[in-house]
C-alpha cells in the first residue's frame, strides 16, 4: 500500500501535468486561428496605408523599356510628405543617356539637380514621369483595383512578418502610380502587408504596364519609416 507521502507526490505531479496542459492550450490556441481572408487583409491595408502622411519609399524597375526621350526613372529612393512633396535620389536615363541625380517635388513644381553642373533646375512634369512619386494615391489605387487576390503565405519584409498576396489589377488602376495610359488590360500584382500594422510594405507589378514594356518588366515599390518627418523644401534654382 503506497505511503501518504508517495500519494501526495503523485497528486502534485498529476496536478502540475494538468496545469501544463491547460497552459499549453491557452498559449497555443492563437496559433490555430485561421488566417484572415485576402479581402479582409486588403481592406485593412487600404485603410492603414491611406492614413499615413509621411513615409520612406524605394522604387525599382527591372527589365523595363528603353527610353530615348525625356526622363525615364528606373530607381528612386526617398521620402514622401502627403499630398504633394517628395525628395529622392534617382537614376535612369535622360534623352537616352544614363542619369543619376536628385529630385525634389513640391506642389506642382518638380526640380532636378543637373548631374554635370550640380545646379537645380525646374523640369516640366509633362516630360518627367513623377506621378509614381505619390504612392499614397497611386499605391492605394492599385490596392483597391486589385482582383482575384489570394493569400499565398507569409514573408519577412523589413524585419516584420507580412502577409503575401497575389492577384491581378488593370493598367488603369496603375495610372496614378506610373503615369501610364489607362486601360482594362490585366497585369500581375503582388502585395505584402505588415501583420502587426496592416500597412502595405511592398507592392510588385509584373508584365506590360506600358504598351512598349517587355513582358518580363517588373516594378517594385517598398514603403517604410512611416511617420518619420523629413523636411522637403524647394531647392534654390541655379545654385
Amino acid at each position: 500500500m503506497p505511503s501518504t507521502h508517495s500519494f501526495r507526490r503523485h497528486a502534485v505531479l498529476l496536478l502540475c501535468a494538468i496545469v501544463l496542459v491547460l497552459l499549453g492550450a491557452a498559449c497555443g490556441g492563437g496559433g490555430n486561428e485561421p488566417e484572415p481572408s485576402a479581402a479582409k487583409i486588403v481592406t485593412g491595408a487600404a485603410a492603414a496605408t491611406g492614413a499615413e502622411k509621411r513615409f520612406h519609399f524605394v522604387f525599382d524597375e527591372e527589365n523595363g523599356p528603353r527610353s530615348t526621350t525625356g526622363v525615364h526613372l528606373v530607381f528612386a529612393e526617398g521620402d514622401i510628405a502627403v499630398p504633394d512633396r517628395v525628395k529622392a535620389d534617382v537614376s535612369g536615363t535622360f534623352q537616352g543617356l544614363p542619369l543619376r541625380t536628385q529630385l525634389v517635388g513640391v506642389g506642382r513644381k518638380t526640380y532636378l539637380k543637373n548631374p554635370l553642373t550640380g545646379k537645380w533646375q525646374e523640369v516640366s512634369v509633362g516630360t518627367n514621369p513623377v506621378s509614381f512619386f505619390d504612392p499614397a494615391k497611386g499605391v492605394l489605387a492599385v490596392i483597391k483595383g486589385a482582383t482575384q487576390l489570394e493569400l499565398i503565405g507569409s514573408e519577412e519584409v523589413g524585419g516584420a512578418d507580412a502577409y503575401h498576396l497575389q492577384g491581378k489589377t488593370t493598367v488603369g488602376s496603375i495610372t496614378p502610380l506610373l503615369g501610364n495610359p489607362p486601360g482594362e488590360r490585366l497585369v500581375d500584382v503582388e502585395l505584402w502587408v505588415d501583420k502587426a500594422t496592416d500597412r502595405l510594405v511592398r507592392l510588385r507589378l509584373s508584365g506590360k504596364v506600358h504598351s512598349d514594356d517587355p513582358v518580363e518588366a517588373v516594378r517594385t515599390v517598398e514603403l517604410s519609416r512611416f511617420g518619420v518627418v523629413v523636411p522637403i523644401v524647394p531647392p534654390q534654382t541655379g545654385a
